[in-house]
């Protein structure tokens, strides 16, 4: 049975990933569409969420440690779209984010409330949102879903709004 930190953060993936989907709902031709001139694009947008190519989220997450903490030197506001993803098609994008989504959840699952509240990672991009560099497993996780997730659905009812839906 999952402890009560991954129930809330199963609850903030779960609220997230309807957010998400809600506002993708009939965009499936303008996936290469943005809201304005410069502005991303549904497809890079969802690039972005899926992360580098080659890279699963939750290898990251497994190097979260209590002691010698590992670094990641994130770059905000990058959206690169290599050709594989250039070549999916709008459910394949959907259908790998939302397996990332849940193998995240499956590892998170399989922790204890003190692995989720004691492993930790030094982010420094996240300072300036949280005042230190040092996050918690639990509250990267939740950064994540609840946070980056959500403020990307909201780019997307953006371009929602520009085609017209």
């Amino acid at each position: 049975m999952a402890n009560a930190i991954v129930k809330d953060l199963r609850a903030k993936s779960d609220a997230a990933w309807a957010n998400l989907t809600r506002q993708l709902q009939g965009m499936e031709p303008y996936l290469d569409r943005s809201d304005a001139p410069g502005q991303w694009t549904t497809r890079q947008v969802l690039a972005h969420l899926l992360g580098e190519p080659g890279r699963r989220p939750v290898d990251f997450l497994k190097k979260f440690s209590s002691h010698d903490l590992p670094v990641s030197e994130t770059t905000p506001g990058q959206s690169h779209v290599p050709p594989e993803r250039q070549k999916m098609t709008f459910k394949q994008l959907l259908d790998a984010l939302d397996a990332q989504r849940r193998e995240v959840l499956e590892y998170l699952e399989g922790l204890s409330e003190a692995d989720l509240q004691g492993r930790k990672a030094r982010i420094p991009f996240l300072k300036q949102f949280l005042g230190t560099d040092e996050i918690a497993l639990a509250q990267f996780s939740s950064v994540l879903f609840d946070g980056h997730w959500n403020d990307h659905a909201g780019q997307l009812a953006k371009i929602r709004k520009a085609v017209g839906l």
